[in-house]
């Protein structure tokens, strides 16, 4: 027996879940309670954005994510479908909270399985990365779930997922927070075909999926698998797990380039790290688009404050993308640097060098005021006494005293040597990091011997406003606000030029990859990439050379998810106006734009 799928009309199998041409779900549909109790389940901020979305018959870049529980027809035969209903319900609680997390999106509930999108109706610049993330989160929560079931009614529950990447046409947001989609050409049916090879337990992802996500996760190479509907096989990766110290996700492996057009910021970073040395604290705040180069000056300025000579000391902590609801992850990974935990450090060995770091820069009876409380940020374990007392404390007394902590350790570690702490991304910063990051810069002035390095975008949170405020009346004329800008097109054209090492480069190629990247460091690279990997530029007798006329460049894909997430940010008449923008061309007269949009204005 068969039937069609109401998506793309192929026949299917009366009992398939999901059409075996396109992935759209089929059969029976989705058990109306299991949807209402997932859409309940949908934090306020994340409901919020899904509802805001302007995603109606948009074509989207997205990550799908199928899961599937293993073995699950044999499962529910041997059990009260009562008690199968009571299971998956349990089940898929588990598996929307890991979901949405990071942001995630579920577009169909149907039988033991579901569908996730990552980049619709929200875009994020990093969709591949947070759908892996969500992945894994799912399969550890199932673990968890699975050893209960196994010593409560005596089976083996596990789920399987597979990830893939490609296009969608998406449709409006429903009342129960799940929305409409359509499948363009295959990257649902391909999706589906990946958590149908995946172990039960693992994660299997495409080669679309992997090229976004190789730098951060351990992968095990599964080679080509045949699907159904592909003329070609598809290669396949399983996903491990995260990789203690990511690899370098941008730059292009084999080039490089000294910085280009920033001479101006380093001098005056330059200038800030003598004055630590000579004793004189202060705030550095690093402003930029994404890809400008923030992140490359403050290598460089790690380079030059750990530099022969200098005994300057380099602290980092980097927030997250999707941190916010991550209380206090900045100061975490702040505090792990200053005491020199290695990004791989269990929980043993985070506090064996806690106790350590502590006890050599502060007295005894300090350090056992301090560690406490550090030891309670870290969330590491603490003996009953000392957790329950802890535990006792109120948000706001809580606080005090991990402010209290931190500025004790931090004035000891500024003490023993001139000490540089960078906090990255600020703009991602959780709530509760900015709050206290705020406190600690009225706490220590510029007559500590501590260089403040923020580096944040444009146009950023209340929070951040408030770190800004803090740090001009704390430090005066010791706080420097640097923006950094687009380079200029001499500047884009010798950047190209340090990384292909080619003076031979037509100069229309030049100006495309500078009209493309509009200045922007990041985009420049990313843009030489595409077009070395499609052949356009090879390495011929130790030199790059032009192998094909270059008339146009396209926006490489791993920078779409980056543009979708900065243009879903902006306000609705915004979003509208850039809309009708893009279907005149890329440059056009005010003009021109004004009467369209008075023209769309009156239909």
């Amino acid at each position: 027996m068969t039937s069609t799928c109401a998506n793309c009309g192929a026949t299917v199998p009366t009992d398939a879940r999901f059409c075996m041409n396109c992935g759209h779900p089929v059969g029976p549909g989705d058990a109306p309670r299991q949807r209402v109790r997932v859409a309940a389940a949908v934090p306020a901020s994340l409901a919020d954005k899904m509802r805001a979305a302007p995603v109606t018959g948009e074509r989207k870049p997205v990550t799908a994510v199928f899961a599937d529980v293993a073995g699950s027809t044999a499962l529910a035969e041997s059990m009260d479908p009562e008690e199968w209903i009571g299971i998956m319900n349990r089940a898929f609680e588990l598996m929307s909270r890991a979901l949405y997390r990071y942001e995630g999106t579920i577009a169909s509930l149907i039988g033991d399985g579901l569908l996730a999108f990552f980049g619709a109706p929200v875009a994020h610049e990093d969709d591949p990365e947070r759908a892996v993330l969500a992945s894994l989160a799912m399969v550890d929560a199932i673990s968890e779930y699975r050893s209960y079931l196994a010593a409560e009614r005596g089976i083996d529950f596990q789920i399987r997922v597979g990830i893939n990447t490609g296009e969608v046409v998406v449709g409006n947001v429903g009342s129960d927070l799940r929305y409409e989609y359509s499948a363009l050409g295959d990257t649902m049916n391909v999706a589906a075909r990946m958590e149908a090879a995946a172990p039960p337990g693992g994660v299997l992802v495409t080669a679309e999926t992997h090229r976004f996500i190789a730098p951060r996760f351990e992968t095990e190479d599964r080679g080509e698998l045949q699907v159904k509907g592909k003329s070609q096989p598809v290669r396949a990766f399983q996903v491990l797990r995260r990789k203690p110290v990511p690899d370098a996700s941008r730059g292009i492996a084999g080039l490089s380039s000294a910085m280009v057009g920033r001479d101006d910021h380093l001098g005056v970073l330059a200038r800030q790290l003598d004055a630590l040395e000579a004793g004189s604290g202060g705030v550095a705040v690093i402003s930029g688009e994404p890809g400008i180069g923030k992140s490359r000056l403050l290598a460089e300025c790690r380079a030059l404050a750990t530099a022969d000579g200098r005994s300057i000391r380099f602290a980092e902590g980097q927030c997250l993308s999707y941190g916010r609801n991550l209380p206090h992850h900045l100061l975490v990974d702040l505090v792990r640097s200053i005491v020199g935990v290695e990004p791989s450090s269990g929980e043993r060995e985070t506090h064996a060098t806690l106790c350590a770091h502590a006890t050599e820069r502060l007295a005894g009876s300090d350090a056992g005021e301090v560690v406490p409380y550090l030891e309670h940020l870290l969330s590491l374990e603490q003996d009953r006494s000392t957790a329950d007392r802890l535990d006792r404390l109120d948000p706001a007394g809580l606080q005090a005293h991990y402010v209290a902590s931190l500025r004790r350790l931090i004035a000891a570690e500024a003490a023993a040597a001139p000490l540089v702490l960078a906090c990255e991304d600020v703009h991602w910063a959780d709530p509760s990091s900015v709050q206290i990051l705020e406190k600690l810069l009225m706490l220590l002035g510029p007559d500590q011997t501590v260089l403040w390095m923020v580096t944040l975008r444009p146009q950023t949170s209340p929070e951040a406003d408030a770190l800004l405020a803090s740090a001009r009346t704390s430090y005066g004329e010791a706080a420097r606000e640097l923006a950094v800008e687009p380079l200029s097109s001499e500047d884009s054209r010798q950047l190209v030029a340090n990384l292909l090492e080619i003076e031979s480069l037509p100069e229309q190629v030049r100006e495309l990859i500078h009209e493309r990247s509009d200045g922007n460091p990041f985009f420049v690279e990313e843009v030489i990439r595409m077009l070395i990997e499609q052949g356009a530029l090879e390495r011929q007798d130790g030199m790059w050379r032009a192998t094909r006329a270059i008339d146009d460049v396209q926006i490489p894909d791993n920078l779409h998810g980056l543009l979708l997430a900065r243009i879903d940010a902006l306000p609705a008449e915004a979003r509208h106006t850039l809309l009708v923008a893009s279907v005149i061309g890329r440059r056009f007269a005010a003009g021109v734009l004004d009467r369209v949009l008075d023209a769309a204005a009156t239909r």
